[in-house]
């Protein structure tokens, strides 16, 4: 692991460490999904700037962190692709969010695209063993299943647009093991 992964991992395990996984009857740190995350890319060979914003991908959003504070400690490249998998204005409803987010996936860096489908897999990876093992996780869900599997099924309409890639393809194996878990 290079010491930009380590530092990474260790900063975002400091910034979301109130922040927990959405399990029922099962305490989670949300570092077990910024992790995830890392492998995921990781394991697709991205680079450690990649891995590393893969880490960091929900800071800014979910964490309050800014850009420039990513831009010191981080570099240039890991706070511009932690900027672009994050949602830009937080005061709108959470449907025009998600909205605006898949809207503006296709024009994003191959990078980016594949920060986003990474988180995507590690969360469908999240729902699929805490269903096998902790419970049904869909009501801690506010849109619940349905709404949450059509943004899903979306992005992966715009998947297919894509290069071909073993991400992409990993994304949709998943997606559809997810879907067949009830």
């Amino acid at each position: 692991m290079s010491t930009l992964l380590k530092r990474a991992l260790d900063q975002a395990a400091v910034w979301h460490r109130a922040q927990r996984r959405k399990y029922p009857n099962v305490d989670v740190p949300y570092i077990s999904h910024l992790a995830g995350v890392a492998i995921v890319l990781a394991r697709h060979g991205f680079d450690e700037e990649v891995v590393a914003a893969g880490a960091l991908h929900d800071s800014i959003e979910d964490q309050g962190v800014t850009f420039d504070e990513l831009l010191q400690r981080f570099g240039e490249r890991v706070a511009t692709l932690v900027r672009h998998v994050t949602e830009q204005d937080r005061s709108l409803p959470w449907e025009e969010r998600k909205r605006l987010y898949l809207e503006a996936f296709p024009m994003k860096p191959w990078d980016a695209q594949a920060i986003t489908l990474a988180d995507k897999i590690d969360n469908f990876q999240s729902i699929i063993v805490c269903s096998q093992e902790h419970g049904d996780p869909w009501p801690m869900f506010k849109r619940g299943r349905e709404t949450q599997v059509a943004r899903f099924e979306e992005l992966r309409g715009m998947s297919r647009a894509l290069p071909p890639h073993p991400l992409i393809d990993e994304y949709n194996a998943v997606l559809d093991e997810l879907l067949s878990v009830r």
